[in-house]
């Protein structure tokens, strides 16, 4: 065991908001030599779709492929260090959401190639099960601009709420402060050029939405990522891609508030 291997748990952090199978059965497929090291799984469900169960190996074997080339600079250019780490990379696929048409997937990879600390990030994709290929979330709908102009303003907010919280902090100042809000719009990502991950709680639908953001998209490494949770709404749906907004319904709280009003 080598001495980043403990710190990858901690870092792979699940999408437990979202997420309708926290304890389906995963498939491992290891592999451990000089220099470098590889832990990888997906779920189960995954090896019922040939053709994304290939897509997914063919991606653990481009990984490996360049871990072992990692290994091998490694061991010769470090050979002090090599004794005690390796190159090292984790992957996890989960299931976030299994409708009958389409499979709902993250992928969060942990690696260390080098330097002081590792690295992590999440991906995700939409699997369609009719047409048999993947798809990225934002490709459902209209188009990004179509999608910015109903989230991104929410998802700003909702970000600078995180961060506050995590800072042990009220947000500063916000909308109430025109500058500040002006200047934080400017400064805040664009959701559609974010990982989008689509979720469900009905396993019919999908009606539950987050926005990941990256290690060092808003802040320095130390800051670390944040996944933001958001309401699938009327106004969203809307700008689904006509062909796909059957497969979309308004969040459960959306719902409840929009009965109340």
């Amino acid at each position: 065991m080598t001495i980043f291997r403990s710190m990858a748990g901690a870092l792979m952090l699940a999408t437990a908001a979202l997420s309708q199978a926290a304890a389906e059965k995963s498939i491992e497929s290891n592999e451990q030599g000089t220099g470098y090291s590889l832990e990888f799984s997906y779920p189960a469900v995954i090896a019922e779709h040939p053709a994304l169960q290939q897509m997914v190996l063919e991606e653990r074997q481009s990984q490996l492929t360049q871990l072992k080339e990692w290994g091998k600079d490694w061991v010769s250019e470090n050979p002090e260090r090599a004794v005690e780490t390796d190159m090292e990379s984790f992957i996890t696929w989960q299931t976030v959401a299994n409708l009958p048409r389409f499979l709902s997937l993250t992928k969060d990879i942990w690696d260390y190639s080098g330097g002081a600390h590792g690295n992590w990030w999440r991906s995700s994709i939409v699997w369609d099960k009719q047409a048999g290929i993947a798809r990225k979330p934002i490709e459902m709908f209209v188009d990004k601009q179509a999608f910015d102009r109903v989230m991104h303003e929410r998802f700003c907010e909702a970000l600078d709420a995180e961060r506050a919280r995590k800072d042990g902090q009220e947000p500063v100042a916000g909308k109430d402060d025109a500058e500040y809000w002006q200047d934080w719009m400017e400064r805040c990502p664009k959701p559609s050029e974010l990982d989008i991950i689509l979720g469900s709680s009905d396993r019919k639908t999908f009606n539950r939405l987050a926005v990941y953001v990256g290690i060092y998209t808003v802040g320095p490494y130390v800051e670390g990522d944040y996944e933001i949770d958001l309401p699938v709404t009327a106004n969203l749906i809307a700008a689904v891609k006509p062909e796909y907004r059957g497969v979309f319904a308004v969040s459960p709280k959306s719902a409840a508030k929009a009965r109340e009003r």
